[in-house]
């Protein structure tokens, strides 16, 4: 993609003379200038403009984190363009001073571009979720295309709310030779491709094949998840779990409301009643898809803090492996915040070994699950001999392994 040169540059000095005040949300005054209102609702605004630059300015009337998504950005026009391509620069004021958002893409997105503070893209697939890590007085947006031409353009602002901040919870520690029960979250979303399902099926197949369950004790609960649960299997035989995950290999995904979507919460609300010493969650997407229907990754982002924090305080350790989801991000990644905040420890695919301890690690990141064969999950479960001389007091009880299936969404 080519270096953003836009045709006309704006000034914002120049704008801020002609701004409109549109108070059409309850928590926030929106002022526009070159853009009006379609619609709204208590928490998105749908806006449009006739122009090739327009501004609007959102200010927060109470304390808290802002966030929302961006979405439906788009045009309409009798005239072809090619090349043709969007950007928008978001700038947060806290005091004057200058805070810039976090934004986070995933698969379905990772060709946007961020130059100078500027998002570029041809087009937003679902939401983009952007949110500011502080409390901040205002934020500017600043639109743009790059042939600096005057055409019908429209946008959303989805899920614009005010958060109150939310302590993170600490990632409990992986306890040598106490990793009785260990929860695997697989993502079955029709974004992975045949590849993909391949390279991780492959893996947790070895996984299983070379992991002495019954000399261990360990309890393996597997979880495939989308929109809503299909099905369990709970076998101590390892040809019905390898028959499983032969069967996640070979499963294709259709476009159908069933294979279309990703729902953490199902996943995580799961995790939470069975209460695993260790719960390793596979993704390459943010949730969309919640109590029943769509919704953005920023409407859901109170309540999956909320879960994963709970999680933690039942005492399980989260490790997240993640595909193409904040890769290129401008920041610190929000995945920390659902693992140990500042203190998250990430490896990233070019760190990856198959010698890699992960007792330490909360957060894998990789392109296309490229690495997956690299992971050491054995290293979770494995004692040494000192350290099973330690737990050597416990009782330990047959292996009881489960795979819990969930319709595989997007």
């Amino acid at each position: 993609m080519k270096k953003w040169i836009p045709r006309l540059a704006v000034s914002l000095i120049v704008l801020i003379p002609s701004f409109t005040t549109a108070n059409v949300l309850e928590s926030f005054t929106i002022t526009t200038q070159n853009v009006y209102v379609r619609e709204f609702t208590e928490s998105s605004i749908q806006l449009k403009s006739d122009t090739n630059s327009y501004f609007i300015k959102i200010e927060p009337h109470r304390t808290g984190k802002v966030i929302f998504s961006l979405s439906g950005i788009g045009y309409a026009s009798t005239a072809k363009f090619s090349n043709l391509r969007f950007g928008v620069k978001i700038t947060g004021y806290r005091h004057e001073e200058v805070v810039y958002p976090t934004y986070s893409f995933d698969d379905v997105n990772k060709d946007i571009l961020i130059e100078e503070h500027m998002l570029i893209f041809e087009r937003i697939h679902g939401s983009i979720p952007v949110w500011f890590n502080e409390q901040i007085d205002s934020i500017n947006l600043e639109f743009s295309n790059s042939l600096g031409v005057n055409i019908s353009q429209y946008l959303g602002i989805k899920d614009l709310k005010i958060v109150p901040v939310i302590d993170i919870s600490a990632n409990p520690q992986v306890l040598p030779c106490q990793q009785n029960h260990v929860m695997i979250g697989i993502d079955g979303s029709s974004s992975i491709d045949k590849n993909e399902r391949t390279l991780i099926g492959d893996h947790l197949l070895e996984f299983v094949r070379k992991s002495s369950f019954t000399q261990d004790s360990h309890q393996l609960c597997i979880v495939e998840f989308g929109s809503d649960i299909v099905s369990v299997v709970e076998s101590t035989d390892k040809r019905v779990l390898i028959e499983a995950f032969q069967k996640y290999k070979r499963d294709k995904n259709d476009k159908s409301k069933f294979t279309s979507w990703t729902n953490w919460s199902v996943a995580f609300d799961e995790a939470i009643a069975r209460k695993p010493d260790v719960f390793i969650f596979i993704t390459d997407g943010w949730s969309n898809w919640s109590d029943n229907r769509s919704s953005s990754f920023s409407a859901q982002y109170e309540s999956l803090l909320s879960k994963s924090n709970q999680l933690k305080a039942n005492g399980t350790r989260l490790l997240f492996v993640t595909s193409d989801i904040d890769l290129q991000s401008n920041s610190t990644t929000i995945l920390y915040e659902f693992l140990n905040g500042g203190q998250s420890q990430e490896l990233q695919d070019d760190m990856l070994s198959n010698d890699a301890k992960l007792s330490d690690v909360d957060l894998i990141t990789m392109k296309g699950f490229s690495k997956m064969s690299e992971i050491n999950f054995s290293s979770i479960l494995e004692c040494q001999q000192e350290d099973r001389d330690i737990a050597n007091n416990e009782d330990h009880c047959d292996t009881t392994i489960e795979i819990l299936e969930i319709n595989p969404g997007n």
